[in-house]
């Protein structure tokens, strides 16, 4: 997920290189509005959730608000790169090698790039699957929940400003800690929501730790595992320490199984984690899987 999002990034700088060089390129003003169309078109394509779907929607005021809100954030982009170009390339005294639908066609080629990395329905299915998921853990809904819920998210804060390199050991103790003062589900619940947002490297492994914990898996409701798992950067040292302690964890209940990743998604996992420090522990943790998986099927 983290390496398409980098992928996505570098196809989304096209679409801005466009207009820096066609400014850079000394060509004229009516260049903008060409621009201004592909950037729109790229929100068309890249976030259409933000758009009416239906025609009859589009007879609505909000639809055109909308719209007139994006073009004109659209608009200063382009002129401010535009311009930005031109700057430079008079400072310069620049005279460009290229014609002038070469920055266009630099431009255009971001949006089919960006949506051959990026399926925006996917993603957002799967944010709100998430979402779902964690909510799920513990109801924030009831009002006593929502009260501990609150409790165990203040617990978990001092685990932000603990530094990268703090060991797994020291994490644990500071989980064992706050276990007194707070239910697993909630806790389990508040470190989820960290790493759905920008949780540091102590908090995921408080997560990962939480998580894969043989008893809390069992107790808490959930698929733990898995959505740790989706939650976790492609950083091989996480995902190592995530599958050893899985793989220990797997064969001490019957139940950890049915909520644990499927070895398909390990197997795409590993496919990402080849010749680093995740490769072993991947493998491990695959024939640990399989080798808990229920006679039939089933947990």
């Amino acid at each position: 997920m983290h390496n398409r999002l980098r992928w996505l990034m570098g196809a989304t700088a096209l679409l801005y290189i466009g207009p820096l060089m066609a400014g850079l390129g000394g060509y004229g003003w009516p260049l903008v509005p060409v621009f201004l169309v592909l950037f729109l078109l790229w929100q068309f394509i890249l976030r259409p959730q933000n758009w009416p779907r239906q025609f009859h929607d589009w007879t609505q005021y909000q639809a055109w608000a909308t719209l007139f809100s994006n073009a004109a954030i659209q608009l200063l982009f382009v002129a401010l790169l535009f311009g930005v170009g031109r700057g430079i390339g008079g400072a310069l005294g620049f005279v460009p090698p290229y014609g002038e639908m070469l920055p266009v066609a630099i431009s255009f080629l971001s949006i089919p790039l960006a949506r051959m990395i990026w399926d925006p329905w996917k993603a957002n299915e799967i944010n709100n699957f998430l979402d779902h998921a964690i909510d799920q853990i513990a109801h924030p809904d009831n009002p006593v929940e929502a009260s501990e819920l609150r409790t165990a998210r203040r617990m978990i804060a001092p685990l932000a400003d603990l530094p990268d390199d703090t060991s797994p050991e020291v994490v644990a103790q500071h989980l064992t800690a706050l276990s007194a003062h707070a239910e697993p589900a909630h806790i389990r619940t508040a470190l989820l929501e960290r790493a759905r947002a920008d949780a540091g490297r102590a908090e995921l492994i408080a997560m990962i730790l939480h998580c894969t914990d043989p008893d809390l898996v069992v107790r808490v409701s959930g698929d733990g595992p898995t959505l740790a798992l989706q939650l976790l950067p492609e950083d091989p040292d996480l995902v190592a320490i995530y599958a050893a302690r899985l793989a220990q964890a797997m064969p001490q209940d019957p139940e950890i199984w049915g909520k644990s990743p499927s070895v398909d998604l390990l197997q795409t996992w590993l496919t990402n984690f080849v010749s680093t420090a995740a490769e072993l522990p991947l493998l491990a943790l695959i024939a640990a899987t399989n080798a808990a998986q229920p006679e039939d099927g089933l947990a």
